[in-house]
């Protein structure tokens, strides 16, 4: 694994290169494959910095828990805004999971990936997890009611069964991926949501 750094990495303080340090290791390596000992290193702090922030390993998984789901939340909304229309919106995101595939750094749902690399269950966890789920699917779903109110969308529109159905199907054929890198499956992500969209049930 690259120990390549963002380009701002001298200018951050202490706290943010060890965060997104974390973020970056745990997304790509699982929870359980990366040590604090390697989050130091890479992060090129000292020992004393990390324990002033983090007392925990733990401390680290729910900090990734949470900047991963503002993360995922705000791309969606840059997307968003950007978009004419929900079908822009769509190509836009399949555009975007299309480059990070290409370039090497896609590793599945963020949230997937990590609860998936546990070493065991965690309650506590799945409860933050369900959280965030909660709020992209909730990001979803506003943005289909925007859509409806500006007549882009049918109002017969089931904006908030869409967006869940919408997170399933993502769920679904990134994990197919992930288990065959055969990029096939975000082809097929992209016409099951396309048709979603004319499928007003």
């Amino acid at each position: 694994m690259s120990k390549r750094k963002p380009e701002n990495h001298q200018s951050e303080g202490p706290f943010e290169r060890i965060a997104s340090t974390a973020v970056r290791l745990m997304y790509s390596q699982g929870y359980a494959g990366t040590s604090i000992n390697q989050v130091i290193d890479e992060s090129e702090s000292h020992k004393a910095s990390f324990y002033r922030y983090f007392q925990t390993k733990e401390d680290l998984g729910k900090e990734y828990i949470d900047r991963q789901g503002r993360d995922f939340r705000e791309a969606w909304e840059r997307l968003m805004e950007r978009s004419e229309n929900p079908t822009e919106f769509i190509h836009r995101w399949m555009a975007l999971l299309k480059k990070q595939v290409k370039s090497g750094k896609y590793f599945g749902c963020p949230l997937a990936r990590f609860m998936g690399s546990l070493d065991r269950p965690d309650i506590e966890w799945a409860r933050q997890s369900s959280d965030v789920l909660e709020s992209w699917i909730s990001c979803l779903e506003n943005y289909f009611n925007k859509s409806k109110k500006e007549f882009l969308l049918p109002q017969n529109f089931n904006s908030r069964s869409k967006a869940e159905l919408f997170l399933k199907l993502f769920q679904g054929n990134s994990q197919f991926y992930v288990m065959t890198h055969d990029p096939k499956y975000f082809i097929e992500l992209e016409e099951e949501m396309l048709s979603q969209l004319k499928n007003i049930l």
